[in-house]
């Protein structure tokens, strides 16, 4: 049995969940209520996408062939009646030679694809390792008093996070916030008193901010926040450098200005 706080013991599934709700976060950033219409099409697009482990896409890995798509679809017959039986009848004399030689070439296809999958695995699984080994699960980084970081959502109330239209997608980090007061481990932000919380939290749930110039090209850092107070923001203008991601980032934001919300940040 696994709990949401402690997502170990489910790995593989929380893994692809996180995918899973990511890919959801970027492609609803215009219409986030609308998450719930869109699963079959993004496991659609997540399972013809080539995994950075095994070089394959699922759907080759599973039955060593890819996904017929719109563009893939073979051009429609023009034959018809007698003409159409005919051309079936000379297909089906060969039938049986080149099902035989077919089957044995997929099964030794299926079988090379498998060893190659398992050997690109273990050698992704080599460098996972070493990575976590150097790193470790702790959250090592240190903040001074004037660094502005983004702080972790995940438990915060929604209604400090809910800009974005839809709690189910709602930003896992918001921010940026100024840190104010460091004792050890636990830091104390700068928040807007809309957000109605403790302002002090553990490092684990900090990450450094890095600002980016096409989102605020003035550096100027955003106006305070008040309860019963609905300021004006600035619109930031919209880089033309390509991914979806990128560009749903900086909606996200600009829709959370104008709400008055916390301004986000995946």
């Amino acid at each position: 049995m696994s709990t949401a706080d402690h997502p170990q013991t489910d790995g593989q599934t929380e893994r692809v969940n996180r995918v899973l709700e990511d890919t959801l976060r970027s492609v609803c950033a215009a219409e986030p209520t609308t998450w719930s219409t869109l699963p079959p099409q993004v496991e659609f697009a997540l399972n013809n996408a080539v995994h950075l482990s095994t070089g394959f896409t699922p759907f080759y890995v599973n039955g060593l062939r890819h996904p017929r798509t719109p563009l893939t679809l073979p051009p429609a017959s023009h034959l018809g009646g007698g003409e159409a039986n005919a051309e079936v009848s000379r297909g089906l004399k060969g039938l049986r030679t080149s099902a035989k030689r077919n089957l044995l070439s997929f099964i030794e296809t299926g079988e090379a694809v498998r060893q190659r999958v398992r050997d690109a695995m273990a050698a992704a699984q080599d460098r996972q390792k070493e990575n976590s080994d150097r790193h470790g699960r702790a959250n090592t980084r240190v903040f001074q008093v004037g660094d502005q970081v983004l702080l972790n959502a995940k438990n915060l109330p929604i209604a400090a996070v809910s800009a974005v239209g839809s709690t189910k997608l709602r930003p896992r980090f918001v921010g940026p916030f100024t840190v104010i007061w460091v004792h050890g481990h636990a830091y104390a932000l700068d928040l807007p008193s809309a957000m109605s919380t403790h302002p002090t939290f553990y490092v684990g749930l900090l990450k450094p901010y890095h600002p980016a110039a096409a989102i605020d090209p003035s550096g100027s850092a955003p106006p305070s926040i008040d309860k019963g107070h609905s300021p004006s923001f600035p619109a930031a203008p919209v880089s033309q450098e390509p991914g979806l991601g990128r560009i749903a980032e900086r909606s996200a934001l600009r829709r959370a200005s104008r709400s008055s919300k916390v301004p986000t940040r995946k």
